[in-house]
């Protein structure tokens, strides 16, 4: 399946300059279209109490009056790219306006934002939740470190189980346009990674992904994904994500919420 239509999370963050950025790279890329989109309503915030309600509709207000300017670089990082694309502004909470709307775009391009103003914090949990809660691919973009200007070299962290293999079956179209692309395993105390990988490598082969495969034995997880990506020279990490569940990771640490805390370079993820 080809790449057609790209989803971009539009708001006032710190993220968005940057992913914006890869939304259209991205897109010039792979011959696609991006389709901005801006929510009014905060995710998170209910409307109970007076209090709550006066935050809220200031919250909005503000909203409204940062539109104009995220619209106005968004047509002008469009043009200059000479990709075609459409701003969608929602009435609604951003977290079920985008749970929606992945369903209807073929990747959906969001930010890991650690910067503490409230347009960060507002944004800083869709990542985690759309990557459990969407039947799409979700590509995090990491706020300010560099933006590759396309995607020509790819890690894919695999592991037998069932999100790693939505990852990889939803990231085949940008497999294929890249220039290498790397399966890396780990031992995690059991060598059947290994073989995993090798039957993971023939596969992307059968689909015109030359691929070449690295197994790493005695090592930290996340820590030999980080170091493997910076040595492959990737710009992009495929992975799945909470292959244990999420509780699991936040109490006991995992790969999911590592990476994601801290991503060292675009993560393309799906749950």
């Amino acid at each position: 399946m080809a790449i057609r239509t790209v989803l971009l999370h539009a708001s006032a963050d710190s993220g968005f300059n940057d992913r914006l950025s890869f939304a259209v790279a991205f897109a010039r890329q792979f011959g696609a279209s991006v389709t901005a989109l801006y929510t009014l309503y905060p995710t998170g915030v209910p409307r109970v109490g007076r209090a709550l309600s006066i935050y809220v509709n200031e919250l909005v207000r503000e909203a409204k009056e940062k539109e104009a300017p995220l619209k106005a670089r968004f047509d002008e990082a469009l043009a200059a790219a000479g990709v075609s694309g459409a701003w969608e502004r929602i009435e609604g909470d951003v977290a079920s306006a985008l749970r929606d709307a992945v369903t209807f775009a073929d990747v959906t391009v969001v930010s890991e934002t650690r910067y503490g103003t409230v347009d960060d914090e507002l944004a800083a949990t869709l990542p985690e939740h759309l990557a459990l809660a969407s039947n799409g691919p979700v590509i995090v973009v990491p706020t300010g470190k560099p933006v590759p200007a396309r995607i020509g070299r790819v890690v894919v962290a695999w592991k037998p189980s069932r999100e790693a293999g939505h990852a990889v079956r939803f990231a085949l179209p940008v497999l294929a346009g890249a220039d290498a692309v790397e399966v890396l395993t780990i031992a995690e105390g059991s060598e059947k990674a290994a073989a995993s990988g090798a039957r993971l490598t023939a596969y992307l082969a059968s689909h015109g992904v030359k691929a070449t495969h690295k197994h790493l034995s005695e090592v930290n997880a996340a820590a030999g994904i980080v170091a493997e990506v910076d040595a492959f020279g990737a710009n992009l990490l495929v992975l799945g994500a909470y292959s244990r569940s999420r509780l699991a990771e936040l109490v006991l640490g995992g790969v999911t919420a590592s990476l994601l805390d801290n991503p060292p370079v675009p993560l393309l993820i799906a749950h």
